[in-house]
């Protein structure tokens, strides 16, 4: 049986063995949630100030990345609506960890009048089975979303 989210403005059901760890509050309302896989990964939705600007976030993330991990190559991901349905701009970051090739995709989707800014990372050996997974959740959410 799925779990199902319903906050932040979101509404999608999960694996029940995903475990969700929620992020702070400000004005009473969550602006962040963890969905953390048996695999090791994770997905991260944050709500995003729209007025930051999405360049400035990836030379961050990208250089916070270089500075933890070392080498990160960085693509950015042409847009593929099957699946990464409602994402606006998407980047995978690719580092060695421990070893493993660790893949993290960075990703931008606007509802409405609200921002979110999603991480989906793990191992590459399990990044392709999550990403389906995944790629369901963004189909639930971009399809709420329709009029």
């Amino acid at each position: 049986m799925p779990a199902t989210f319903s906050e932040m403005g979101l509404n999608f059901l999960y694996p029940e063995n995903w475990d969700l760890h929620k992020g702070e509050e400000k004005a009473d309302e969550d602006v962040g949630v963890i969905l953390d896989f048996p695999s090791g990964g994770f997905l991260s939705i944050e709500l995003f100030d729209p007025e930051q600007d999405i360049t400035s976030l990836i030379e961050q993330l990208t250089t916070a990345f270089r500075d933890e991990y070392g080498e990160t190559e960085t693509e950015e991901l042409a847009e593929d609506s099957e699946l990464r349905p409602g994402v606006l701009q998407a980047i995978d970051f690719r580092f060695y960890y421990l070893d493993l090739l660790v893949i993290s995709r960075l990703m931008l989707i606007i509802l409405g009048n609200r921002s979110y800014i999603l991480q989906f990372q793990d191992e590459s050996r399990d990044f392709e089975k999550n990403e389906l997974v995944v790629s369901a959740i963004l189909q639930q959410i971009a399809g709420a979303a329709k009029p």
